[in-house]
């Protein structure tokens, strides 16, 4: 079935999930939501504008604080620091990786410019930083240091709040609420809600946001805990706004809680596999189960217990069938229900362990690899058959990390041992050395003409041809020897990196970058003519992978 022309206009773009919240924050008319997928922009009455992504100007779609001083709006991501005017226009401002901003109170834009630089050159080196007062920072490590001094405090769990008082600081952590006072003594608020907490500043004062949709006013001890209700894992409350770490932004009407953000989305930004289901694309994550785009561009997701587990390792389709391996089992779907087949349950099909590495195509089958070696099921029937069992050679590793069946070829890879190929009659061995650039594989692809093309964790990735193997440490194209994707093309192989994603040409040895995806971390990469779907921990993006060719030149 061929996509809609609104589904192919849908992937020309990046597209991220939004519904993990970390701060909204009211600019420019709008109010913007600080998202792991990005800047998603709002009316006043809830409608969704937009969604600003790398491709507008953002250095990640990881936004984790947002601080206006009126004519700008400033943007904490996982990879910088920008600000944005009112036509929200990107400007970069620091080369930091904080989760926090300082709040902006009455300052104007250079000043609080300058309290950014200032703050940068005082902070201790090496830490995350997740909170800021004036006098204090807070870390990721539940860590509190006092700016300007030598003291600090260690507390439980992640910093998240901090507040400065008359005589000491206030500090919220994932784990409690704390009060610190003039002498360093630290004293713990009691009966706050079920955590991980989040901290919320509102008119009527600090709340205590629990994970089950509780509230606690932050009060003295004279007075008592107020409890409030908002949804369910909230993150920030702000003016009769909600951010969730699930569910998106919420705003409260006369009838209660209503959600703004989008149904629909794409189930999760970790994207680990992508294939094509009937000319839909199929999409797993690191451990939001699977989504199936629609024809009118929304996404219908499918989780535990349909599927064994969230996470998933690998896809590919028959035709009629849809076959989704995860770390507990295969998931199966016939075009009707969906089953959960697991190595120590309903186990039909002979599986040799829980995780199901890999799921492929190949002659005579389609190829079920985990840890022991491979079930091959029969095609395009339900319920599923088992056609043989192929069991890896008992000397070789007891640690598989990826496999792929191709033709007649069946490929494991190792953390120890490199790889192995099943050419339909025999094992054959390929090691580092004489083959590989190392032995610790995890990532590889294969196709039914032989080729195959191995990444490791450290040490770049090997090409085989069929006959031969080049190997490739280190490129100027190659923007990190840490490979954790690989997909064949024609001619070479596309690698995905923990920095990005590059081109492998066979032909002239050469390695190219590729542009900037909607994140360095390409976990997933789904080759489609002359460009790629590349599957990211920040999203999905589409790009052309082929390098462009200078025209000939005309003879006089």
């Amino acid at each position: 079935m061929m996509l809609s022309t609104l589904t192919a206009l849908a992937l020309a773009a990046t597209v991220t999930n939004t519904e993990t919240v970390h701060d909204l924050e009211p600019f420019g008319g709008h109010v913007v939501a600080c998202t792991e997928g990005g800047l998603e922009l709002f009316t006043s009455s809830g409608r969704p504008v937009r969604v600003l992504t790398v491709e507008d100007g953002l250095p990640s779609h990881y936004c984790r604080a947002l601080e206006s001083t009126g004519d700008r709006l400033f943007v904490a991501t996982d990879e910088g620091l920008v600000s944005l005017d009112t036509g929200f226009h990107v400007t970069p401002v620091l080369d930091v990786r904080w989760q926090a901003l300082p709040p902006a109170e009455d300052a104007s834009t250079p000043d609080y410019v300058s309290r950014l630089e200032s703050l940068a050159t005082v902070l201790p080196p090496g830490a995350t930083y997740t909170a800021f007062s004036p006098r204090f920072a807070g870390t990721a490590e539940g860590r509190l240091f006092e700016l300007g001094t030598e003291r600090a405090w260690s507390l439980p769990g992640p910093v998240r709040f901090i507040s400065d008082t008359l005589d000491g600081v206030d500090v919220g952590t994932t784990e409690g609420a704390f009060s610190i006072n003039s002498h360093g003594r630290l004293s713990a608020l009691r009966d706050v809600p079920t955590g991980p907490l989040s901290f919320a500043v509102t008119e009527q004062g600090v709340r205590i946001v629990g994970s089950h949709g509780e509230v606690h006013a932050w009060e003295t001890e004279s007075v008592p805990l107020q409890a409030v209700s908002v949804p369910k894992d909230a993150t920030v409350l702000r003016d009769g706004w909600a951010g969730t770490r699930t569910s998106g932004v919420f705003l409260q009407d006369k009838k209660g809680w209503r959600r703004v953000t989008a149904t629909g989305q794409i189930c999760g930004n970790h994207i680990t596999a992508l294939a094509r289901h009937q000319g839909r694309l199929v999409v797993g994550t690191f451990d939001r189960g699977v989504c199936i785009q629609r024809e009118d561009g929304r996404w219908q997701t499918v989780r535990a217990p349909s599927l064994p587990s969230d996470q998933v390792l690998g896809i590919t389709s028959d035709g009629p069938n849809l076959y989704v391996a995860t770390t507990y089992g295969l998931g199966f779907h016939d075009g009707k229900t969906w089953t959960p087949i697991a190595y120590g349950s309903r186990n039909p099909v002979a599986l040799g362990k829980l995780s199901v590495l890999n799921v492929s195509r190949m002659d005579d089958g389609i190829a079920l690899v985990d840890g022991r070696g491979m079930s091959l099921v029969t095609p395009g029937t339900s319920p599923l058959s088992l056609v043989k069992r192929l069991p890896l050679p008992k000397e070789w590793s007891k640690h598989p990390s990826v496999g792929e069946a191709s033709g007649r070829f069946l490929w494991m890879g190792s953390e120890d041992r490199g790889l192995l190929r099943w050419d339909g009659a025999k094992w054959q061995r390929f090691h580092d050395g004489r083959d590989l650039t190392d032995n610790w594989i995890t990532a590889l692809s294969t196709d039914a003409q032989g080729r195959a093309v191995a990444g490791t964790c450290q040490d770049g990735f090997s090409y085989f041809d069929g006959a031969k193997w080049t190997r490739v440490r280190a490129a100027s194209g190659l923007p990190s020897s840490a490979i954790v994707s690989t997909a064949l093309v024609p001619g070479g192989a596309l690698v995905g990196t923990l920095l990005g994603a590059s081109y492998f040409d066979a032909g002239t040895g050469q390695v190219h970058a590729l542009p900037k995806l909607a994140d360095p971390r390409v976990y997933a990469v789904l080759p489609e003519g002359d460009s790629a779907l590349f599957g990211t921990e920040g999203g999905l993006s589409s790009a052309a992978w082929k390098p462009l060719t200078a025209p000939a030149l005309s003879r006089r």
